[in-house]
């Protein structure tokens, strides 16, 4: 009996012994793990980007955020602190978030990896133009799997696809669960942006483009006008900028035959209407016409009334900015700018004389309009800002004679246009606009 309860005793030891030793190293697992966890601690629960980037924070503490792409001295001013767990970022394709307490740099995204895509399944590249990927990329880029089917056609580089050669290949990006293929076309219908416009471009001959020519075109302005935000400032000047520079030929000025909105004729002088006017498909769209014969796509011999003259059919200055306001996704309407009594483009926004102080100051915006009322009521639309310059897309009947970019010095833009139209209010979304396009 006494054998027995000695036997019971040392099993009831040995259990507890082995207990003990369990809830111990359950303890120090859980002290592990509480301690990677302060070590390697995450501080983003979520990134989403609109117009700006909106990081969403995990801790309620004093926390700020700078978007950089080298790491940033903790007393810079640039630092945005976050309000209710939110981060709000104003993202220009820099390369890693970082994030801050009072004390130090806590975080970066280095060694993680956050980003969107671009939505367009379907990519149009000038040849040795290149295109970036993301919406917006943070952290290191190479946590994602690209496979191009021929890197004849294009390469990838640091997030963007570089053209190689004219032709069709399909690129594949995996990351984690997603699988997504990029058919990606190369072609010569379209041309890299150049810094400087080129005034020596070939005129638009008439037929110069097929059905499927001018369909593929429609396409990559769509996809251009998309990728800087749809119905905002950056999408018109989006549309003007590739007229002028993305499209290979320059478009004749034409003096119109009317428009749509008055005696109803479409498409001579003027084309309000989605895509280029480059192929006899597009007739399918025209409303009227001057004469029943007097239908010519852009670069064709139509008869304009105002010169009694056989001309190139194209674009009138208030024609060409209608068009690029509509393909930007707005619509004004067939609306001119002279001197008719009624809705015409300089009503669409605030019109300022210009003088030394507002054209050197930073009022005028890329996208807004330039009026010369004395001239005819011409207008145009500024596509360009630099340190030195106004570059402003017009269509002119005289000099260079045709669609073309001018650029004037900032304290010279009054001797060419009296008043600027500030479009702030029409556009009301600035979109991903820059200052140029290159």
């Amino acid at each position: 009996m006494k054998y027995n309860m000695k036997r019971k005793k040392k099993r009831l030891k040995r259990k507890f012994r082995r207990l003990f030793k369990l809830i111990l190293f359950i303890i120090v697992i859980i002290f592990v793990f509480v301690i990677y966890k302060k070590i390697t601690k995450q501080y983003i629960i979520s990134i989403e980007y609109n117009d700006n980037l909106i990081v969403t924070l995990i801790d309620n503490d004093d926390l700020y955020c700078i978007l950089s792409d080298e790491e940033p001295d903790i007393n810079d001013n640039k630092w945005i602190k976050s309000k209710d767990n939110i981060c709000t970022l104003k993202y220009q394709n820099e390369k890693n978030i970082y994030i801050k307490n009072d004390e130090k740099i806590v975080y970066s995204s280095s060694n993680d990896l956050y980003y969107e895509l671009q939505d367009n399944k379907e990519i149009y590249l000038a040849n040795r133009d290149k295109y970036y990927l993301f919406k917006y990329s943070l952290g290191n880029l190479n946590k994602l799997n690209i496979t191009i089917e021929d890197k004849n056609i294009v390469e990838y580089q640091d997030g963007y696809l570089n053209a190689v050669d004219n032709g069709n290949t399909k690129v594949t990006i995996k990351h984690g669960e997603e699988n997504i293929i990029l058919d990606t076309t190369v072609t010569n219908l379209i041309t890299k942006r150049p810094k400087n416009y080129d005034f020596n471009k070939e005129n638009l001959k008439c037929e110069k483009y097929t059905k499927e020519e001018n369909d593929l075109i429609d396409k990559i302005l769509a996809q251009k006008v998309n990728e800087v935000g749809n119905k905002t400032r950056a999408a018109v000047v989006e549309a003007a900028r590739f007229l002028t520079l993305d499209f290979p030929y320059r478009i004749n000025y034409f003096y119109e035959n009317g428009r749509v909105s008055t005696n109803k004729v479409d498409g001579e002088g003027r084309y309000y209407h989605k895509g280029l006017y480059l192929d006899e498909s597009r007739f399918d769209d025209i409303t009227g016409s001057s004469t029943l014969n007097n239908k010519g796509t852009w670069g064709c011999s139509i008869y304009s009334i105002p010169i009694k003259d056989y001309d190139n059919n194209g674009l009138d200055c208030s024609g060409f900015v209608s068009w690029a306001i509509l393909n930007g996704g707005y619509n004004p309407g067939d609306i001119g700018a002279g001197y008719i009594k009624a809705k015409d483009l300089p009503s669409l926004g605030t019109k300022k004389t210009i003088t030394d102080e507002i054209a050197t100051n930073g009022t005028i915006k890329v996208g807004d309009l330039l009026h010369n009322e004395r001239n005819g009521g011409h207008i145009a639309i500024i596509v360009g800002i630099d340190k030195e310059y106004y570059y402003v897309a017009q269509a002119v009947w005289f000099d260079e004679v045709g669609v073309v970019i001018t650029k004037y010095k900032l304290d010279e833009l009054d001797s060419e246009f009296p008043d600027v139209i500030l479009m702030d209010k029409y556009y009301k979304n600035d979109g991903k606009l820059t200052n140029m396009w290159y």
